[in-house]
């Protein structure tokens, strides 16, 4: 598997929002290049909106996104597609296509107009098959497979694309602990041997805090704290952006970062008579 080129993924005054609605009025960042960073915070502060003007979806409407130095809107299709991969949020398949066809979907930006998959292509969505363990799914149709294992199909697809780099709205969903885990170590893997710069957006803090190099965590479209989780983790930052009263431990005493809400306020006994007796 060929080593990624490393890329410059930065954003500059940038402001994204939908109509009239200002979602990220004015955000400056630099993406860590080669490392896995995750977008977190609380519903609605502007992650996913983030990514998707990071992926072209969205167009800005104040500021910049640059690639290498260069504007997005410079990059063509085809070309951009080859640079940076999106798994979005909820995606949606068409009507009676196959896993396996799904995933070779991955393998267009590198097709010509009237060229089939090469032996490259073949060998790419192989391997992502393998990797995220749906190969055995190949002959299905999408429709048909669980939630967990749709998105499963969907990662494989974005993996065969085998960008610099690749962008994940929230890629746990659906899947049970066991398996996000297995994805989020198959990502950080990927990272590893490719070196392909990852941002993904995650909800759970503990994984995030396991898998990525890099934390941003935003509230109202705007960065709240950015760095290591051990940085941004903190028992006053998790109450100031999330609203949530936590410890925050090193079981291990290597560095790990582990969050533990703190329990839920017992009801008092006048208020279990007031609701017993009412």
């Amino acid at each position: 598997m060929k080593k990624v080129t490393p890329r410059q993924l930065a954003m500059k005054n940038l402001a994204l929002g939908y109509g009239n609605q200002t979602i990220v009025p004015n955000l400056s960042l630099d993406i860590p290049t080669g490392e896995i960073t995750a977008i977190i915070g609380p519903n609605g502060c502007g992650k996913s909106t983030l990514l998707r003007g990071v992926s072209r979806l969205l167009k800005p409407t104040k500021g910049s996104i640059t690639l290498d130095g260069k504007p997005l809107t410079t990059y063509g299709g085809k070309e951009f597609a080859r640079i940076v991969g999106l798994l979005p949020q909820n995606p949606i398949a068409p009507d009676g296509v196959t896993v396996a066809d799904l995933v070779s979907r991955g393998r267009y930006p590198y097709q010509g107009l009237f060229r089939g998959n090469s032996a490259e292509d073949d060998a790419a969505v192989a391997w992502a098959l393998e990797a995220t363990n749906t190969m055995g799914l190949a002959e299905r149709q999408v429709t048909e497979l669980s939630g967990g294992q749709r998105q499963r199909v969907w990662i494989a697809m974005a993996l065969a694309q085998q960008t610099d780099i690749l962008l994940l709205d929230e890629p746990t969903t659906y899947l049970d602990l066991a398996h996000q885990v297995e994805l989020l170590d198959l990502l950080a893997e990927l990272n590893e041997v490719r070196g392909t710069t990852m941002v993904m957006v995650l909800h759970e803090l503990n994984l995030a805090a396991r898998a990525a190099h890099h934390l941003i965590a935003m509230k109202d479209g705007a960065i709240a704290a950015a760095g290591t989780a051990a940085n941004v983790m903190t028992e006053q930052n998790l109450e100031k952006i999330f609203g949530l009263r936590a410890s925050v431990t090193d079981p291990r005493a290597d560095g790990s970062t582990v969050i533990v809400p703190h329990a839920r306020r017992p009801v008092s006994s006048h208020g279990d008579s007031h609701v017993r007796n009412h």
